[in-house]
């Protein structure tokens, strides 16, 4: 078993700030600076989240952070860090500090030849989809089923034209997750991408070839590997809709230990009716099969919408930081056509999400750690409603997730939850509503619901509901404070429900 170099926050923070040697001006620009202090109080009568002998508690949050956005002369940073110091007033034991961090850096070191792309997250993620979660941004419960989780990734790349109308890229994605669990979850993947795209000679008739090579390191269970080699011809019919044909060759070792081979074959569609209006479907024949990639974005001046459909394979590093499932993630999700810049993105949801009073790293629902190479089938779509005084966001999802290995050793689903399963299935919807009492105050409401169900020798099945309640005021230009109450209802394999009330002071510096 390969041992995986340390990939940690130093090194990316020091990357972005000092981003390139020989003193380039990268900071010089508009940037925003913020640093701030926030104190939860929150009364539970389930601090355990169990169902028998439960225990009521009183904790307190002291949370110091800090958010950085803006852009440089060759540099663009989006950084949002919160250190959660947790004190339990009945049972000091339980006392313990956890991180919340949301960050995405672009760097320009060469002008329009060489960039370094850079993202990192720190998150409380489910151990267990039959477990139960408290879905909020930092885990104040001691149930058992949840570990805070590290992804980083950084990304060398180069891209160019090569002579008049071919494009290339070359980029080297070095990523590592890891979580509180030790090694259980700990992954690293290396991959190298290749890509020339152009014209045939005529402008209606496009091509593009694409070549990845793909390492994935588990701390525990079997390295994979993979290979694949993908060739496209895309006929331009029209301004708005272009139609492709898919052929290519891969190779892995996911199934068995030794590599085996698969042809590529499929096709797809991108449609444009609009500028503000993209459905594009794709299918490949693959080696587990059909593999779907359908999209289908819309926006208004007051409405975004957006429909995924994917089945592919996926690595920790994949699933963690591609679908964290948070306000934040959803409505940059929605806002990706009609913001293309990551960074400029990032900074209008969270003005948007702090104008309704919406936490950016509150969890929405669903999600569960694994390891190893898993097969993932997924169904999203998602609704936002943005008014005057109104915001209303509606997300649905559907998802399989099952073992590629077959039993050779990769692994996947550690614990005692799963070592009969087959696959996991998730259900599950949530609605959110923000209305904006006054220039200083709000009110938001959400209700969802997650049903998770595993098949297999022992099958397992639980549903979970929560309702929330928040208001939030403006006390000073820099100055909130609020008040919430949340009630959980966990029904199947694991059983329990909890009420809690938490009051809310922040300072922004």
């Amino acid at each position: 078993m390969a041992t995986a170099p340390r990939l940690d926050l130093r090194f990316l923070v020091f990357l972005c700030m000092y981003g390139g040697a020989g003193g380039m001006p990268a900071w010089a620009g508009n940037w925003q600076i913020t640093p701030s202090i926030t104190v939860n109080e929150t009364a539970t009568d389930n601090v355990g989240l169990i169902d028998k002998n439960r225990e009521s508690d009183w904790i307190t949050d002291i949370a110091p952070g800090i958010n950085i956005n803006g852009r440089g002369d060759r540099l663009k940073l989006s950084f949002d860090y919160r250190l959660h110091g947790l004190y339990y007033a009945n049972d000091s034991s339980r006392n313990n500090i956890q991180n919340s961090l949301n960050a995405l850096g672009s760097l320009e070191v060469l002008e329009n030849l060489f960039f370094i792309d850079a993202n990192a997250t720190i998150s409380q993620q489910n151990l267990s989809a039959f477990g139960g979660s408290t879905n909020t941004s930092v885990n104040i419960n001691d149930s058992g089923n949840t570990t805070e989780t590290r992804t980083y990734r950084i990304s060398p790349y180069f891209k160019g034209i090569l002579g008049s109308s071919t494009e290339y890229l070359l980029r080297y994605d070095l990523g590592k997750t890891s979580s509180d669990e030790g090694n259980a979850f700990s992954t690293q993947t290396r991959q190298l991408t290749g890509r020339l795209a152009g014209t045939a000679g005529f402008s209606w008739l496009g091509w593009s070839l694409d070549a990845n090579r793909q390492k994935n390191d588990f701390d525990q269970g079997r390295d994979t590997t993979s290979n694949l080699v993908r060739g496209m011809l895309t006929y331009r019919y029209s301004p708005q809709l272009r139609v492709s044909l898919i052929g290519g060759r891969e190779s892995n070792d996911y199934v068995s230990v030794d590599e085996k081979s698969h042809t590529i074959k499929g096709g797809g569609f991108e449609w444009a009716p609009t500028e503000r209006t993209l459905l594009s479907a794709f299918r490949e024949d693959r080696f587990f099969g059909n593999s779907d990639n359908i999209s289908f974005t819309h926006r208004t001046a007051r409405t975004a919408w957006k429909y995924i459909q994917t089945k592919d394979t996926q690595t920790s590093n994949d699933r963690i930081s591609g679908t964290v499932g948070t306000y934040f993630s959803l409505l940059d999700s929605m806002f990706s056509s009609a913001i293309p810049d990551p960074v400029a993105r990032a900074a209008f949801v969270n003005a948007m999400l702090l104008s309704s009073g919406l936490s950016p790293n509150a969890a929405l629902q669903g999600g569960f750690l694994t390891t190893g190479v898993t097969l993932q089938e997924r169904k999203e779509l998602s609704l936002a409603l943005l008014g005057a005084r109104n915001t209303v966001t509606f997300a649905a999802t559907r998802s399989e997730t099952q073992d590629v290995s077959n039993g050779t050793g990769s692994g996947w689903f550690l614990g005692t939850d799963f070592s009969t399963l087959n696959n996991v299935k998730q259900t599950g919807a949530s609605v959110n509503w923000s209305h904006k009492l006054s220039g200083l105050s709000s009110l938001s409401g959400s209700v969802s619901r997650l049903q998770s169900k595993g098949t297999g020798d022992s099958p397992l099945k639980t549903d979970e509901t929560m309702y929330t309640v928040n208001f939030v005021t403006q006390l000073g230009p820099k100055t909130n404070a609020g008040l919430s109450a949340r009630r959980i209802e966990v029904d199947g394999t694991t059983n329990y429900t909890e009420n809690a009330l938490t009051g809310t002071f922040s300072h922004r510096f």
